[in-house]
């Protein structure tokens, strides 16, 4: 591992430990080997009655020996305390910090406390770089407005005010005066080019995949998947076709096509399967994609795990022919870069998607699959077409669309775009007023 030539203090949204490949693989592996070294500020999750018990004590211990990139500075989220409150309290520890031996300090999604963050930066003298995965106040806001979901009206008020103020506080102070701005797509930075980012201290950097520490096949299968799905006698040599969706089931994601176009699918390959894993991340929408499934009589040919630990979601994923990859295009997901597209191809499956930017991109250019419309009926019959390929054909396919992910979306890659960016960052003398320098701007080279 190369000597550290740079220190980063990473202030995230996200609770330690996550499975975000963004902040776990590229902050926490691959930017540390090219001799950045990351602390990290984040919450962690919890249940003791007392912060200072030792309860308390003995997680914050276990989880920080959990992260090896640098220091971790956490704080424990119980039960009884909103985690907003104390990310809150915590994210004033940025004002000492910054001025301990930190060369640049970055805020992750945090589109209000992130304010906390810049003026941090600003007091001790550091960069301040703000990373923006995902439009966090429009979804705010949408979530506000939605009127299928159980929400009350004070909840609805909190989320509308928290939206409003997010919005402003990421057109008027972090867009236009962090030192770099990262994003997640070129689609996003496309869209703050047309309104609040007037500087090209910018970089498009999307998700990518660990191909190293990809995990092996699983020899073995859930019960629920075997009348007619490989089992124990070792995934690469059985025939059976079936298909995965890895990744959340949220009403808005519109994954009931995925049970029309399974149906399809069974009327001409009645072995066929769909393998399901992930679960909804708001709480309204948990279980109703399972529970549509069984209105539509689909439930012969769906299995459902729920959610899994990464990585043995991947092991499962692995042993399917097909990667299914719907996203709906919306002001939300439009800006997104999908994980399941660049993962399935790295697990060596062929992937069905359909036209949402990022992950179309991907496909096309690697070769790895087919773009269709947000249709069940096309999905379906690219899923046939796929199936019915020759074997040695497909296989040939896949090894080319993987070296595609390999050079343009492994984390490696990735990783030397962003610590070429943060190093000249750091060596700008004005850093707010300088030029732009070359740099990465979506894929990299």
């Amino acid at each position: 591992m190369t000597p550290p030539s740079l220190r980063v203090l990473l202030a995230t949204a996200e609770s330690h430990p996550t499975h975000r490949p963004d902040v776990a693989v590229l902050f926490g592996r691959m930017l540390p080997a090219l001799g950045v070294q990351v602390d990290l500020l984040a919450l962690t999750r919890g249940t003791p009655a007392d912060p200072a018990d030792e309860a308390c004590k003995h997680l914050n211990a276990e989880v920080s020996s959990s992260w090896t990139a640098g220091r971790a500075h956490l704080r424990c989220v119980r039960g009884h305390v909103p985690a907003l409150v104390l990310d809150f309290l915590q994210q004033w520890q940025l004002f000492v910090l910054c001025r301990q031996q930190c060369g640049l300090l970055i805020v992750r999604d945090k589109p209000v406390l992130g304010v906390i963050g810049w003026l941090a930066a600003r007091s001790a003298g550091v960069p301040f770089c703000y990373w923006m995965s995902y439009p966090l106040p429009e979804h705010y806001l949408w979530l506000a407005a939605r009127r299928d979901a159980p929400l009350s009206r004070l909840r609805r008020l909190w989320l509308r005010c928290r939206g409003t103020l997010g919005k402003q506080m990421l057109s008027r102070v972090l867009v236009p005066r962090a030192d770099w701005l990262f994003v997640q797509s070129q689609v996003m930075l496309d869209g703050l080019r047309g309104g609040t980012l007037q500087h090209d201290r910018v970089s498009a950097v999307p998700m990518g995949v660990d191909l190293t520490h990809l995990p092996e096949p699983a020899p073995l299968l859930p019960e629920g998947l075997r009348g007619g799905l490989p089992v124990a006698s070792g995934p690469a040599s059985q025939p059976a076709p079936w298909a995965v969706y890895l990744g959340t089931l949220d009403r808005a994601r519109g994954l009931e096509m995925l049970i029309d176009a399974t149906l399809a699918v069974s009327r001409q390959r009645p072995d066929f399967r769909l393998l399901v894993i992930g679960e909804a991340d708001e709480p309204a929408d948990v279980g109703a994609l399972r529970a549509a499934a069984e209105r539509a009589g689909a439930m012969p040919w769906i299995h459902f795990t729920g959610r899994l630990p990464p990585e043995q979601a991947l092991a499962l994923a692995r042993c399917a022919q097909i990667g299914v990859s719907p996203v709906p295009r919306t002001p939300l997901t439009e800006v997104g870069s999908p994980t399941k597209a660049v993962e399935y191809i790295a697990c060596g499956l062929a992937v069905v998607c359909n036209d949402q930017p990022d992950q179309a991109h991907v496909v096309r250019a690697s070769g790895g699959g087919r773009v269709v419309a947000f249709e069940a009926q096309a999905f379906a019959d690219a899923i046939l077409e796929l199936l019915d390929a020759h074997p040695v054909e497909r296989a040939t396919q896949a090894l080319a669309a993987r070296e595609w992910v390999r050079r343009h979306r492994g984390y490696d890659r990735i990783a030397e775009q962003v610590a070429a960016s943060l190093r000249a960052v750091t060596c700008s003398p004005s850093r707010a007023t300088r030029p732009p320098v070359a740099g990465p701007s979506g894929e990299p080279s």
